[in-house]
């Protein structure tokens, strides 16, 4: 336990990065009944937060931005909670302070939640070519991409152009390159009935160096989801992976012997892994082989006192050493315990250690369709999408938000089920009706 505070200054906390774990490690701080002045200050590049598992509909149509991303000034309203948007330059933990912009903010407690960027550093031509799929910037930039890119090919009678440019790459097959798979599909579906093109000449190529897709969390919604991938003629191209991205296509090594093929297309998008925040790699502290922070169990970072770190930066022991999965639901919990922790820091109190229990996984599989693993059993379709929207609906950062969604996404929730109850009793009664007809027969 280590020694209470007895000066009655404020007390400085510093929460770097506002997604999951930052967000809620602030939430969770201003909650508290301090019983002296604490000053919590939550920075981030970005002036809204994102709930990333639902990015994938704002391509689509079916969210609003203002949904699932809305303003930090809004999310944190009146709470004890400084927000500061600003790129981070320098963390100097010897020196107890970060410099964001131009300004140096002290602090007596640290919380790292800087979580992860797209992972370009093994692919050349990646970063520049490619369409990355992460934050909100990246999907407003890809829908703008796509819809111009469909602009050319219909403006393009060159056969062999308008094939390059009908052809869509997805670097990938974890959850992100599946999802982004099926919205792009459902996108195109309905682009192409509106600008007067054959759909039929749009390819959508899911590729992964991997034999199988979704070998991360998600592995056991592996067949509902190469069902719902079958269905929208996303191609799978596995065992095969990109060595190059270049302004014409990719370069891929199609087999074990190193064979490369050239593959044109004007689209790649690049879901291929996260590497950590730059920042992280110069702190001197201990670090896995990917780059991510060591913490203890009780999410502290060794040999530095006041600091945490959580989410999709850390590397949390695990008795198989592989860490946990980079998931929402891992940041939420670790950012309440890591609050708590800082807390019982100030006021003298045991921490507690962080223990995870998987509470299932969901991914979105195209308009109105998901797949969720949860309470032991997987469910697809629009029952699997009712079942997604509703728990995401309760994860919403705040109550205000929730309500201003709900009634929108409550009714979409029940017009679904109704339309899978309708479907299922078309279902019931054209078996009947062939039962009667060969009974007569």
């Amino acid at each position: 336990m280590t020694t209470p505070h007895t000066t009655s200054s404020p007390i400085d906390i510093l929460v770097l990065g506002g997604g999951f774990a930052g967000l809620n490690t602030a939430f969770q701080l201003s909650n508290y009944p301090w019983t002296r002045p604490v000053r919590i200050t939550l920075v981030d590049r970005n002036d809204r937060f994102l709930f990333t598992p639902m990015a994938y509909e704002i391509l689509t149509g079916e969210v609003e931005v203002w949904e699932i991303a809305p303003l930090y000034r809004d999310v944190l309203g009146n709470r004890a909670v400084t927000f500061v948007q600003g790129n981070i330059e320098r963390i100097d933990l010897a020196k107890r302070q970060v410099q964001v912009g131009e300004r140096v903010y002290r602090y007596d407690y640290l919380a790292l939640a800087l979580g992860g960027r797209p992972n370009f550093r093994q692919v050349p031509g990646a970063d520049k070519y490619s369409q990355p799929f992460y934050d909100l910037g990246h999907v407003q930039a890809y829908q703008k991409h796509i819809d111009r890119v469909l602009d050319r090919a219909k403006q393009t009678s060159d056969a062999k152009a308008r094939k390059a440019l009908l052809n869509f790459l997805v670097v990938g097959a974890g959850t992100c390159g599946v999802e982004v798979s099926c919205k792009l599909a459902d996108y195109l579906d309905a682009q192409a009935q509106a600008r007067g093109l054959e759909r039929k000449e749009m390819e959508i190529h899911l590729i992964d160096r991997n034999e199988r897709i979704l070998r991360g969390v998600a592995h056991r919604l592996e067949p509902i989801a190469l069902d719902a991938l079958q269905r929208r003629n996303v191609s799978l191209v596995l065992d095969w992976g990109v060595t190059k991205v270049t302004p014409e296509g990719v370069e891929i090594r199609c087999d074990k012997q190193g064979t490369l093929k050239q593959v044109a297309a004007a689209t790649v998008t690049w879901t291929g892994g996260i590497e950590m925040h730059p920042l992280l790699a110069d702190l001197p502290i201990e670090k896995d082989p990917h780059g991510r922070v060591r913490v203890t169990q009780r999410l502290e970072v060794p040999g530095q006192p006041g600091v945490y770190a959580m989410g999709d930066a850390t590397h949390f022991p695990t008795d198989d050493g592989k860490g946990l999965p980079a998931t929402a639901q891992v940041a939420v919990r670790q950012s309440e315990i890591a609050a708590w922790n800082i807390r019982a820091d100030i006021e003298g109190w045991a921490k507690l250690p962080y223990i995870y229990i998987g509470l299932g996984e969901m991914l979105t599989l195209g308009i109105g369709e998901a797949g969720a693993d949860a309470f032991g059993m997987c469910i697809g379709g629009t029952l699997g999408a009712a079942m997604r929207r509703t728990v995401y609906l309760t994860k919403l950062p705040t109550m205000g938000l929730k309500v201003r969604v709900g009634g929108t996404w409550t009714n979409e929730i029940a017009k679904s089920l109704l339309a899978t109850g309708e479907r299922a009793l078309d279902a019931v009664r054209q078996t009947a009706a062939q039962a009667q007809a060969n009974r007569a027969a």
